[in-house]
């Protein structure tokens, strides 16, 4: 496995939501994060993927983790941001925390924001990945870099 990587597990459920577990690894730094979203959403996140992938146009972004009553994002336990860095290279920026329990002190949230620097080719694999992990024809989504 190279140094630097992101893999993706996701636990399908029959009420339509998905968890998508996260481990990152960046330069020996590394963390994991899980949050629970809509099937629907994250396959609209991979087909907007997908597209940006192929174009670098309208970089896509997922997040999750505890809401509040009202829609609100109160702790943020999993985020996968994408950006262009060029014709080639796209860059993420992977944020993972763990909150042991709600209304945790700050100091005991274990977290890791990291960015890798993928190529778009190893970014198309990792669409394609992220898509069969949704029909459970893949049991993880690796981007390596």
């Amino acid at each position: 496995m190279k140094d630097n990587y992101l893999v993706i597990t996701a636990d399908v459920e029959d009420d339509g939501t998905v968890g998508l577990n996260g481990i990152v690894s960046v330069r020996g730094f590394s963390g994991t994060g899980e949050a629970w979203f809509k099937v629907s959403q994250v396959i609209e996140f991979s087909e907007q993927l997908e597209h940006f992938a192929k174009t670098t146009e309208n970089p896509p972004e997922i997040f999750g983790g505890y809401w509040d009553g009202e829609g609100n994002l109160i702790n943020k336990l999993f985020s996968l941001r994408f950006y262009s860095l060029s014709n080639y290279r796209t860059g993420v920026q992977v944020e993972f925390a763990d909150h042991p329990y709600t209304g945790c002190r700050t100091e005991e949230i274990a977290c890791v924001k990291v960015e890798l620097k993928p190529e778009m080719q190893a970014l198309i694999e990792f669409c394609s990945q992220l898509k069969n992990l949704l029909t459970n024809d893949l049991h993880e989504a690796k981007l390596y870099c």
